[in-house]
């Protein structure tokens, strides 16, 4: 594959500098480090549509101190702070306890610079079913897909999901920074991605905006070995072991017309990450019938044997797409929350709405009309936001 290189200019940029510090900040506007780079109290004062946004004089000059000491060569990245915190899964209700690495300002608006002159280096020759973090690639595209897998293949019976072990604390720096020479031929971009690497304990911390982005090429090898290796020939033909295919990070998505061909597939897969990795699949997976219904007592519910394909925060079967139990559960609570409030919070609003267009890519689409619409009135949550955004600079 041909190597992207020249694209150290398009890193030192200050224009890409300045997105970046835009782009990368969006979210972070209530941080000490990022409130000195925002419009005064005194010019919020004069004009309400400046508050919360960055101002371009600032920001120009912060982007211009960023990109000179790349050019110098005098930047070092720095520590990140360690945190260990409880992070909610959007995917469901729960959520699980996290090491995080929290990069200062300065590093993650480098982060972000480095990564948009990468972006088309990471995505050539990834898989088209590489979910998670890229972009056009979440859960809409997981939704439409499994769906259409599920319901319009009638080859399609069984399935099964695995799970890669502590996956991000066991990424090889030096395997990753290998692949990165085999995408990228540009000696001062690679030297970039090798202090990001090297600055946490990990190759890949949490917390860093290009940590996906590395977990992904980490393991773009695998996703075409399941594609184009895992076979058998019959009269002459190849059958493949896995129908469909699916990554969504570290959670793998097999589905196929056999048992036998997925047990085949699985000892093939386990054994390719540990020769090449050194990376275990966890023991709980079980290879599992796809859903179908059937009407048991004047009620629908899924034949005996047969289970529910739940990834991505829907799940899935021959005849029906709906959401996962913990999001449902949640959204039904935040609705009758907000029905007993007077005022809506923006965050309040943000989730009603991000949990409403969830339910409306499925067939959960009644459960709005029964559950959420009569406590809460979409059109003023998304005012609230609207009017919000109107007021940030994008």
């Amino acid at each position: 594959m041909k190597r992207i290189k020249d694209i150290w200019k398009n890193v030192v940029d200050e224009n890409n500098a300045y997105i970046a510090l835009v782009e990368g900040t969006k979210r972070k506007r209530s941080k000490r480090s990022v409130k000195k780079l925002l419009y005064c109290d005194e010019e919020v004062a004069k004009d309400r549509t400046k508050w919360h946004r960055i101002d371009p004089v600032k920001g120009r000059r912060y982007a211009k101190n960023i990109v000179a000491k790349l050019q110098n060569g005098t930047w070092v990245h720095a520590k990140p702070r360690y945190e260990h915190r409880y992070c909610k899964n959007r995917a469901s209700s729960g959520g699980k306890w996290r090491d995080l690495y929290v990069p200062t300002l300065e590093d993650h608006v480098i982060h972000h610079m480095v990564m948009s002159a990468s972006m088309k280096a990471f995505t050539k020759g990834m898989h088209p079913h590489c979910c998670g973090s890229v972009p056009n690639r979440g859960i809409r595209h997981i939704a439409k897909t499994v769906s259409h897998w599920m319901q319009d293949d009638l080859q399609c019976r069984y399935f099964v999901k695995l799970d890669i072990k502590k996956f991000f604390d066991s990424i090889d720096a030096d395997i990753l920074k290998t692949k990165l020479r085999q995408k990228i031929k540009d000696k001062n971009v690679l030297q970039i991605h090798d202090a990001i690497i090297d600055s946490a304990p990990v190759a890949c911390p949490v917390g860093y905006y290009p940590s996906p982005w590395y977990a992904n090429l980490y393991l773009e090898d695998l996703d075409w070995h399941v594609e184009q290796h895992l076979y058998k020939e019959r009269r002459g033909k190849r059958i493949k072991f896995v129908r469909h295919f699916l990554r969504y990070v570290d959670d793998i998505l097999l589905i196929g017309t056999s048992k036998a061909d997925l047990y085949k597939a699985i000892a093939s897969i386990k054994k390719y990450l540990m020769d090449n990795y050194s990376l275990e699949i966890k023991n709980s997976w079980e290879i599992k019938k796809i859903g179908k219904h059937e009407m048991v007592d004047g009620e629908w519910r899924l034949k005996k044997d047969t289970y529910w394909c739940d990834i991505g925060g829907y799940k899935f079967c021959k005849d029906a797409t709906i959401m996962r139990d913990g999001i449902y559960l949640s959204t039904k609570r935040l609705a009758k929350k907000m029905g007993k409030q007077e005022y809506y919070t923006l965050h309040q609003c943000q989730s009603i709405n991000a949990k409403v267009a969830w339910a409306e890519q499925c067939n959960s689409k009644n459960f709005i009309q029964k559950d959420v619409l009569p406590y809460v009135n979409l059109k003023q949550t998304k005012g609230v936001i609207s009017r919000v955004d109107a007021n940030k600079q994008r």
